[in-house]
């Protein structure tokens, strides 16, 4: 006597050799023993040997028509042995009883389990959009078999090279791209970087890292949703400073002034100006969630990703010709010796006469004009003279 039982959702096939009320003593092909309960058999039979009856039900399982077998399939609960009969013959045997079994238990979106054996058929809805799902994946696997041979071939299909920074640094490992490229590397014996970029992705090292950059830093674009400057609607008195800016020629975002007030009275007053858009952005507004998201202007090699839209920008940029809220911070000092006798804060408007390029000075201001042992043929010769002497000060303070 031979049994078939279920051991964990895994079955198996031996010799009975013994049998008592709830367990069986059942010793497999390898010679070893187990003890099995009762309510684990699910078949006994006198012949075919035991693995030969897996094998030949594992074969006939795999001819078994599902969607045949589950309109032969009673409406309620019903057994292996009960399909069996209906499917192939009202005397099936015990291969083809253990084929039934086997089908049944491997095909969950044709047939629930119901217990040891037992199984009730999937509703029609629940069958058929099973059968989608099977049919979408079949699709998938066959589109990233075809796309894993392109780019092992050296081509590099649409979809891919459109996903190519999330592929490589931020991937969906269960997105058919990356499974494709994941495939087409075994293929190919490459690193996907290199399989890429043979397969004609990469064209450019530079436009690779700066597409990276923007990936990694701007996920979801570097460009800005619609934004109004708002208004500063404070009423600030006006400096009577004169106040000059300090950049090169590329620089739109100027945030900073300087001006130097009683040149030749021997006292001076040293102005540092800041751009004061505080007074007009507020506290989650659509600007500061703006600003606090991108945090800065991203600097490079002839461009910039300016931390607001230039419209913006330009609503609270310390721009020659404007009178300008600013922040001011004024130093009065001995205009020989700099020593600071006063300091004084003020929210105010600030006049800005002229926004000075250094890249455009650097020829003619130099050491000689800013210390009188040449004539000195520019705009703000004395301010920019007595802030280079005040530098030097600070400086040698410093060290």
């Amino acid at each position: 006597m031979f049994a078939l039982f279920d051991d964990a959702g895994k079955f198996h096939a031996g010799r009975v050799m013994s049998e008592a009320d709830a367990s069986l003593q059942v010793e497999l092909d390898s010679g070893k023993r187990v003890k099995v309960k009762s309510a684990n058999v699910l078949l006994k039979f006198e012949k075919p040997a035991p693995a030969v009856l897996l094998a030949d039900a594992r074969a006939l399982a795999d001819d078994i028509d599902l969607d045949l077998a589950w309109e032969f399939a009673p409406e309620g609960e019903f057994g292996f042995v009960d399909l069996a009969r209906d499917y192939f013959d009202a005397k099936a045997g015990s291969v083809q009883q253990a084929a039934a079994l086997l089908r049944l238990y491997d095909a969950p979106h044709y047939f629930r389990r119901a217990g040891k054996g037992q199984f009730r058929k999937a509703p029609e809805e629940t069958v058929k959009a099973a059968l989608l799902g099977i049919e979408r994946k079949r699709q998938q696997a066959l589109q990233i078999e075809s796309w894993a041979q392109e780019l092992a071939a050296g081509t590099c299909p649409a979809p891919i090279q459109e996903q190519i920074y999330k592929i490589l640094f931020k991937p969906d490992k269960n997105g058919p791209e990356y499974k494709a490229v994941v495939e087409a590397s075994k293929l190919a014996h490459k690193a996907p970087l290199d399989l890429l970029q043979g397969a004609g992705a990469i064209t450019s090292a530079y436009q690779f890292h700066w597409k990276r950059f923007l990936f990694e830093n701007f996920p979801k674009g570097a460009g800005f949703p619609q934004l109004t400057a708002p208004e500063i609607r404070d009423e600030l008195a006006l400096s009577t400073a004169q106040a000059f800016s300090i950049d090169d020629s590329q620089t739109t975002e100027i945030d900073d002034a300087l001006s130097v007030q009683g040149l030749g009275t021997g006292t001076v007053t040293f102005g540092v100006h800041i751009a004061a858009p505080g007074l007009a952005i507020t506290p989650d507004s659509a600007v500061d969630k703006v600003a606090r998201e991108r945090l800065s202007t991203v600097y490079m090699p002839g461009w910039k990703l300016t931390m607001l839209p230039d419209d913006v920008v330009q609503a609270y940029t310390l721009i020659e010709g404007r009178d300008c809220p600013a922040v001011s911070i004024y130093f009065t000092m001995d205009e020989a010796s700099f020593e600071i006798t006063a300091r004084e804060t003020k929210l105010e408007r600030v006049h800005i006469a002229a926004n000075l390029r250094h890249d455009k000075l650097d020829g003619i201001v130099t050491d000689a004009t800013l210390s009188g042992e040449a004539p000195a043929d520019y705009a703000f010769a004395p301010e920019l003279a007595f802030t280079w002497r005040l530098a030097k000060h600070l400086k040698a303070q410093r060290e």
